[in-house]
């Protein structure tokens, strides 16, 4: 193999590729593959084609990163001051810049020029951002100019607070029976956890609850969606099951179960008179019963038994027709199962709903009514800035400050930083700027 077409040669004729500034790019790569590295050489690569180094926005999704990449920049530029010129024209051509007298000028001239800006280069985190273009807009987005961002510890505290306001009200009703389910279920600091979920996803959560709310219930039309998505039917678990002692293939099972006591092997012949004697009980025996009904067709894991567990092998060749009734009790037992767990799983929900949106919901109130911002608020409230069909105003003066948007550690599970990303570069810089990322 020739050293033009070996893994490493490819890697980096990659990554000049992905480094053109003339093209949009996304680059999915694994940690330590160069993606901070391929930013830096096509930011480099930007201001030596004649990019304006304070038009340029840089985002990552950590401090570290960020940093991590400003000093990089730094060190480049630094370098190329004091570099000769036969090392500066070789660090060109690395960029695939044309190692001319007067690139080599520019590049020297680059330290002192992003020196010189007011701020440093325009390298920072999402939040920061998010953080700055609110207080650039604090009308537009319905905030106080004055709001505070709080730290995670003290978000943490006013989601406490909000959860004991909960746990205050739920002395009777519905929250007081929602507590009773989960209380068995889930640890007190798994139910912050899941609250916390919740409070990520405020977008989602807002737009649930306004299906079919009511002002006793303001869950209700959640609770019901997620019945809906579970395939539950059923009132409760009683009522299930009252339905699933009766059913039209019982005279068909029970000729079958005759059969097989009469002339199966001693332990199929035995599981026959066990089925037969819960099929003489009435519905109520039937309903107490049931764990043993589904004992006799699942196993102890819950896997369905095997044919020869109803009919022996020498019965089933001689009476092929007896195994079909038992098939099909046991394909219907199954079933049953399967939706009493749907059951229990819509109820565990709903639980969860009925207490966790009062506490998102005080939360939410608690840090509007003092002012208060804490990063998820952050991106949604930018997001939601960025969306609005009245952010003409703020897309056109943003627009006269960035032609280029890099990010950096993009972050697939974060579809609001998504939007914010999408509204900056598909709403104002179609036709006039660049779009970068890396991740």
């Amino acid at each position: 193999m020739t050293d033009a077409a070996s893994p490493r040669a490819r890697a980096t004729a990659d990554q000049r590729a992905a480094a053109d500034p003339a093209v949009s790019a996304f680059v999915a790569a694994s940690a330590g593959s160069g993606k901070t590295k391929l930013l830096t050489d096509r930011l480099l690569r930007l201001m030596l084609g004649g990019a304006a180094p304070e038009r340029i926005l840089c985002l990552t999704f950590t401090k570290a990163a960020a940093a991590e990449m400003a000093l990089r920049l730094q060190d480049r530029l630094g370098r190329w001051v004091t570099r000769d010129d036969a090392a500066l024209a070789e660090d060109l051509a690395e960029l695939d810049i044309p190692p001319t007298e007067a690139a080599r000028a520019a590049a020297r001239r680059l330290f002192a020029r992003v020196l010189d800006l007011p701020g440093g280069m325009r390298i920072g985190t999402i939040h920061a951002f998010c953080q700055s273009l609110l207080r650039r807009f604090p009308l537009e987005a319905a905030l106080s100019p004055h709001f505070q961002v709080v730290e995670d510890r003290d978000a943490a505290d006013a989601l406490a607070a909000a959860r004991e306001d909960m746990l205050a009200e739920a002395q009777s009703g519905p929250l007081h029976a929602a507590l009773g389910t989960l209380a068995g279920l889930i640890s007190i600091g798994q139910f912050e956890l899941l609250v916390g979920k919740l409070q990520s996803d405020r977008e989602r959560l807002a737009a649930a609850l306004t299906i079919g709310a009511t002002p006793e219930n303001p869950v209700a039309g959640l609770i019901a969606a997620q019945r809906r998505v579970l395939g539950v039917t059923a009132r409760d678990d009683a009522a299930l099951l009252a339905a699933a002692v009766a059913w039209p293939g019982e005279p068909a099972l029970r000729a079958a179960a005759e059969g097989v006591r009469a002339r199966g092997s001693a332990a199929a012949a035995a599981r026959a008179e066990r089925l037969l004697g819960w099929l003489g009980c009435d519905p109520a025996a039937r309903v107490e019963a049931w764990g043993h009904w589904t004992a006799e067709f699942l196993t102890g894991t819950g896997e369905p038994r095997a044919d020869g567990a109803f009919v022996n092998p020498k019965l089933a060749t001689a009476a092929p027709d007896l195994l079909a009734a038992f098939a099909d009790e046991r394909a219907r037992v199954v079933a049953v199962e399967d939706a009493r767990r749907a059951l229990a799983m819509a109820a565990v929900s709903a639980a969860l709903a009925t207490l966790a949106v009062p506490v998102a919901q005080g939360y939410a109130a608690r840090m509007e009514a003092s002012g208060r911002l804490d990063y998820d608020d952050l991106i949604g409230r930018t997001s939601g800035l960025l969306i609005d069909p009245g952010a003409a105003w703020v897309l056109y003066k943003l627009d006269g400050g960035i032609d280029h948007l890099l990010l950096d550690e993009v972050q697939d599970t974060a579809p609001a930083q998504w939007r914010i990303a999408h509204a900056l570069t598909a709403e104002f810089f179609a036709g006039a700027g660049a779009r970068e990322t890396a991740r």
